[in-house]
């Protein structure tokens, strides 16, 4: 039986590859020798904002070596774009073709490029969702890659994150001013419905309950480290921690949390505390006081049963009626 872990990991592993690994492979151009021409495409980060431009750049370098005549290469024309349904996204008519910017030829090692915004070529990309962007020219092989436009992050208004697990809601409200980063990086990795079908994988017995981790143990990670953000708040009972990937040494993780159900003084300096409880303390103590088992593959420290994120929502903090 696959656990949820292992089916988010999975999942979570094609979606991190979008930018990296499924970034296009350089391929072989033109009828000359092999890697005479190569091109690569990405985009500048894993994800757009809807409301930003949606970028890819690409970049044509010439591996042989002669020097390789430039035939002029349309290079927004070579996209095409399918969302995750599968559907064909309609392009704009396409305007006057312009090779003034490309060189006539390159010398061996020579490159050039080129920023394209997605926008101006296909108007839906800037829908939420994912979407496969493909570039391709004449003898080119088709160059893939994937990328997701999420809710924008706007730091001048006041988010809660719900939480929700078998045994109820968690509803989280932000230290935006005292930990800016960190919560930007939560509610961006839960827009993106990362931590969806993730474990609470670890339990301090009636104490606090831990996860986050694409892995499901204390080695996962988005990919990247979030640095320390300590602003002197105490781990009190119903606050929610930043803390440390056992790979990371003194530094952060960018996605394990905690959420303490006790005071947890001996952390206190050590840990970013970036949100807080307002509802659903008790679902927490509640997770705290499940039984655990040890032995492997289990640390002794993780539930006897999986205890599921099924799904963390970002939204907007209403704000309160004036009396």
């Amino acid at each position: 039986m696959i656990s949820a872990c292992t089916k988010q990991r999975a999942r979570f592993a094609a979606a991190i590859s979008f930018a990296a690994a499924l970034s296009a492979t350089p391929q072989v151009f033109g009828e000359d020798a092999p890697n005479k021409l190569y091109v690569h495409i990405e985009t500048p980060g894993r994800f757009s904002y809807a409301g930003d431009a949606t970028q890819v750049s690409i970049l044509i370098k010439n591996e042989g070596k002669t020097t390789w005549t430039n035939p002029g290469i349309d290079i927004d024309a070579g996209f095409e774009a399918v969302d995750s349904n599968g559907a064909k996204l309609e392009k704009t008519k396409p305007g006057p073709l312009s090779r003034d910017t490309q060189p006539k030829a390159l010398e061996p090692n020579a490159y050039f490029g080129k920023i394209v915004n997605l926008d101006s070529i296909f108007p839906r990309i800037n829908t939420l969702g994912s979407y496969r962007i493909t570039w391709s020219a004449a003898g080119l092989p088709e160059q893939t890659l994937v990328t997701r436009i999420i809710k924008k992050y706007d730091p001048a208004r006041d988010y809660q994150a719900v939480i929700e697990t078998d045994f109820g809601k968690v509803v989280l409200e932000f230290y935006k001013d005292l930990a800016p980063f960190h919560v930007k990086n939560f509610i961006d990795l839960a827009n993106q419905d990362f931590y969806n079908g993730l474990l609470f994988h670890r339990i301090i017995k009636g104490e606090a309950i831990f996860g986050g981790s694409p892995t499901g143990d204390e080695n996962g990670s988005p990919g990247y480290t979030v640095f320390p953000e300590l602003s002197g708040l105490k781990v009190l009972p119903g606050m929610l921690a930043q803390v440390r990937n056992a790979r990371t040494g003194s530094d952060e993780s960018g996605s394990i949390f905690m959420l303490a159900a006790t005071a947890q003084p001996d952390m206190d300096g050590r840990v970013t505390v970036f949100a807080r409880v307002v509802e659903g303390l008790e679902t927490v103590k509640a997770i705290t006081n499940l039984p655990t088992v040890g032995g492997p593959p289990r640390a002794a420290s993780r539930p006897i049963k999986d205890v599921v994120i099924k799904k963390i929502e970002i939204r907007e903090k209403k704000s309160a009626k004036s009396s």
